[in-house]
């Protein structure tokens, strides 16, 4: 339930989080992977902007900008990047792209991610 990018060396976490969360509620979800050991690690993390938009596709598959070994649930995700104070930069696969969202928002999805190695 690992994805492995060899163009980037990361790990992605395959199924994402099963609902959106808020941005705090997200990091502690990240947390608990941790403790957990979750597919045997415990390295998980948000991923940078930068590494959130690689995953980025130039074709839409499954309805999604984002290649289709991952689930399509996760539509937007969190980053670790700030935006400015209250807002995080996330990466949104229906349209392709990075927007801000407010940290006590309606929330987005989490696919957590860590380096390889």
């Amino acid at each position: 339930n690992v994805v492995i990018d060899h163009a980037t060396g990361l790990i992605w976490h395959q199924p994402g989080s099963d609902e959106k969360l808020e941005w705090e509620e997200a990091k502690k979800w990240v947390r608990e992977l941790n403790v957990r050991g979750h597919f045997g690690y415990n390295d998980w993390r948000l991923p940078t902007l930068e590494e959130a938009a690689s995953l980025l596709e130039s074709d839409k598959s499954n309805g999604l900008y984002i290649d289709p070994v991952f689930s399509d649930k996760q539509r937007w995700i969190w980053t670790v990047d700030k935006y400015s104070a209250g807002e995080v930069w996330a990466v949104t696969f229906d349209y392709g792209g990075v927007n801000s969202y407010g940290v006590h928002s309606r929330g987005n999805y989490v696919r957590p991610v860590r380096s390889g190695g």
